[in-house]
């Protein structure tokens, strides 16, 4: 009697049962969190036009949870100009990615990479709600001083994207003189 052979195989989403957190989205698809949109306060919107793209795009990316082919697939699809590393200790050791496929994938879009750690330890949500704009001063040049296009932040956890994203939603909407839109990729 011959036993049968288990094999495991890419898990494409085509299962319709119940899913969880830990389900692989499809190739392509960038799973995101939470998303930011808006323009200008002086500017007025025109009663004929369509949706236009926003100018400035910010993905801020939770590397903890982040899998390697959804990393992957954000910066194909999305083609960051500049990507901003602002974990403590950057680490790239996320399943179904290494630095060396990560990083062949900012040459391939032309990103430039750059690290600039922040002590997230020592940082609780109330450092990001003041008024100041001192608190990533990188990515504030980054964001308001340089062309518009799209812009890649790296953040350990979940939380740390939810703090960042509200602190530069308040940031944008106060200075920003382009569309932007802000989007959480998990």
């Amino acid at each position: 009697m011959v036993k049968p052979q288990l094999t495991l195989v890419e898990n494409t989403g085509g299962w319709r049962g119940p899913t969880n957190e830990r389900t692989v989205p499809r190739t392509g698809e960038t799973k995101t969190h939470r998303r930011a949109e808006s323009v200008p306060r002086e500017s007025q919107l025109d009663l004929f036009s369509g949706p236009t793209a926003p100018e400035l795009r910010v993905f801020i990316v939770a590397m903890e949870t982040v899998h390697g082919r959804t990393l992957h697939g954000a910066v194909a699809s999305h083609r960051p100009r500049s990507v901003i590393d602002l974990r403590y200790a950057a680490r790239f050791d996320q399943y179904g990615s290494d630095r060396d496929t990560l990083f062949s994938h900012f040459r391939s879009v032309g990103a430039y990479y750059a690290l600039d750690s922040m002590p997230w330890h020592d940082l609780s949500p109330r450092d990001f709600m003041k008024g100041d704009g001192g608190l990533v001063p990188r990515v504030h040049d980054e964001l308001l001083v340089l062309a518009p296009g799209a812009v890649m932040l790296f953040v350990q956890k979940p939380q740390h994207a939810g703090m960042l994203a509200s602190y530069l939603n308040r940031m944008l909407s106060e200075k920003a003189k382009t569309s932007w839109l802000i989007e959480q990729i998990c």
